[in-house]
């Protein structure tokens, strides 16, 4: 496992040091950036955005006119790969690292990409449609607990991300060794038909494959990303993603980020007050029926917090990932730049 990591991890330096660390070489001039005046933007700013393909705030920021009331105009990009969002953030092919973990954050900034986190997306919920991520297992089938995985096929969406660090951490509380079992990397949308078929035995489901696959039959929970979580002492945080930016766009677009921030807090609070709304609105957006689609709340929070990073960088530590003391949590975020911890708006606005 530390091998892949830091395969990867070495792969990411390569593309960091070829594209020169970034491409904002040619500065604005103060004139051109928009300046941050009573909570919005003196000019709109085109904000390059990966385009969304499942539930997030994103698409309420957008959809319910959080973006527009600051002075930001979504760009969407197109779909990248997880693995390869890091890159296209340092490149400037996108502005917002707007998925992903505090871990990865971590493993972009030891393979020398500048990012830093600003503000918190969604946490994790004990309510089958809101969870982070589900463990299947077939009904009536060989595995009935934890011990029944030795020698089993567990699938996951990528290695070196959230689904390799949970699962890592339920294998070790649960006595199991990572050689123990066999990890199949499929993505998600492929994982449900596959357990179905015996290729795999653990199915590992993000939403909204996780929704879908409990709206069908012959498929039971064998644990959640929320349970694993309350084991490793925070259920909710097992579900924590962030939001990031370069720290070249940090520097030269600073207002910008701000911006960001109160309209994402904004679409954050709509989704907890309106939750079924806002699945339909994302429904909408995706082109899904919505009786398929999972959402995510958010913390009642306006700023990060030194213990939410940490929660990940110890879950890292414990499974091999991070040498313990290698990362801290405090390196990889900012509250600089949230208006509402340096009060330059009012945590009630």
């Amino acid at each position: 496992m530390k091998k892949r990591v830091v395969v990867g991890l070495v792969s990411l330096l390569m593309v960091v040091i070829l594209t020169g660390c970034s491409v904002f070489t040619q500065k604005p001039t103060e004139e051109d950036k928009p300046k941050f005046v009573n909570g919005k933007l003196t000019k709109e700013f085109h904000l390059k955005v990966v385009t969304p393909t499942d539930f997030n705030e994103i698409i309420i920021a957008d959809q319910k006119g959080f973006f527009k009331e600051v002075g930001i105009i979504p760009e969407y990009t197109g779909t990248v790969r997880s693995g390869s969002l890091a890159q296209s953030v340092i490149k400037g092919d996108n502005h917002l690292f707007g998925s992903g973990h505090p871990s990865t954050i971590a493993a972009a900034r030891k393979a020398g990409a500048k990012i830093k986190i600003v503000l918190h997306s969604m946490i994790d919920d004990p309510d089958p449609d809101k969870l982070h991520m589900t463990w299947f297992v077939k009904s009536g089938g060989a595995i009935q607990s934890p011990k029944d995985l030795v020698g089993k096929k567990i699938a996951m969406s990528g290695l070196g991300g959230c689904a390799e660090f949970l699962n890592g951490d339920f294998l070790s509380r649960n006595g199991i060794s990572r050689d123990q079992v066999e990890i199949v990397v499929m993505p998600d949308l492929q994982q449900e038909q596959a357990i179905r078929q015996g290729l795999i035995d653990v199915a590992i489901l993000h939403p909204p494959f996780n929704k879908i696959a409990r709206n069908h039959s012959g498929l039971e929970v064998l644990t959640t990303s929320y349970q694993i979580g309350d084991a490793a002492g925070n259920g909710a945080l097992s579900g924590l993603a962030v939001r990031a930016f370069s720290e070249d766009f940090i520097e030269q677009y600073p207002d910008v980020v701000k911006a960001y921030i109160v309209a994402d807090l904004k679409a954050q609070k709509y989704i907890n007050e309106h939750y079924d709304e806002s699945l339909q609105v994302a429904a909408d957006f995706l082109k899904m029926d919505v009786k398929d689609m999972a959402g995510n709340i958010y913390p009642n929070q306006k700023w990060l917090k030194d213990e939410d990073i940490d929660f990940w960088v110890k879950l890292g530590e414990r499974n091999g990932f991070f040498a313990p003391g290698e990362v801290k949590a405090s390196d990889l975020y900012t509250n600089a730049l949230n208006p509402y911890y340096t009060g330059e708006l009012k945590a009630t606005d």
